[in-house]
């Protein structure tokens, strides 16, 4: 996988996540991604604790993207209604 989380950083409005992409066709150094309709973590997560579930899920959700087409040039831009949804 060469996908690497460069940074993130929460906001009111959406969490913006920087990404490293090389993979395939795409050499990128940066590469924006916003996560929109966020909803609030659970009761008592630490920014740390949110950070370690942001990065892997916006990798899963830009990777599961390059697999159905394409990726936008500039950045793209993801639903994270479901982001704090973890599996047993």
């Amino acid at each position: 996988m060469a996908i690497e989380v460069l940074t993130i950083e929460p906001g009111e409005e959406a969490w913006r996540v920087d990404l490293r992409v090389f993979e395939g066709v795409y050499h990128k150094e940066r590469y924006s991604v916003r996560i929109v309709d966020v909803p609030r973590a659970p009761d008592g997560w630490s920014l740390d604790q949110q950070k370690e579930v942001v990065g892997p899920y916006v990798c899963h959700e830009v990777t599961q993207h390059m697999r159905r087409g394409s990726l936008p040039p500039t950045g793209m831009q993801i639903d994270g209604e479901w982001l704090w949804k973890i599996e047993d």
